[in-house]
């Protein structure tokens, strides 16, 4: 007796084409998110430049810089801006990062995240930062520094040092 070959049924195929749906599906959330999260990246490299500057003006006076011009830049902070970043703002010490912009993911217009100084060591003069989400620092905030704001941004958009 021969058999032949029938190939498959219309039900295998259904499935097949079922788990590449949710397989896709998966991926485009996933991919999604890394876009975000690159797009965060953004926002938290302008308020890394301005570590040094907000540090160094704490140590020159012993109080933390009141704003952008204490710091020597622009006193505007939409000078501070990007493709997914409106503006970067110095209030008391305290770095705030605001998105926005033409090329921003929804998710993330007119959302802040912030980066606080600490003052750390038994000296008085290391400096950690604390940022988005995530715990203190052991120490207190720089004199006359502002208090920490939590984002306002998803903390999964977060790098893991900042949730």
């Amino acid at each position: 007796m021969m058999h032949r070959s029938r190939g498959f049924t219309l039900i295998e195929l259904m499935i097949v084409v079922a788990i590449i749906g949710i397989l896709a599906s998966l991926a485009i959330s996933t991919y999604q998110t890394y876009t975000v999260r690159a797009q965060v990246s953004e926002g938290l490299n302008f308020a890394a430049s301005f570590k040094v500057p907000i540090v160094d003006a704490y140590t020159n006076d012993g109080v933390a810089p009141a704003n952008r011009a204490a710091v020597g830049v622009s006193a505007v902070a939409t000078d501070s801006s990007g493709s997914y970043v409106t503006q970067v703002d110095i209030v008391d010490g305290r770095v705030d990062v605001t998105y926005g912009g033409a090329s921003a993911h929804a998710d993330i217009v007119g959302m802040t995240v912030s980066l606080t100084p600490y003052i750390t060591g038994s000296t008085g003069t290391n400096v950690a930062w604390r940022c988005g989400a995530a715990q203190a620092p052991g120490g207190a905030l720089l004199q006359g520094g502002a208090a920490h704001l939590q984002p306002t941004l998803d903390s999964r958009y977060l790098p893991s040092n900042c949730r």
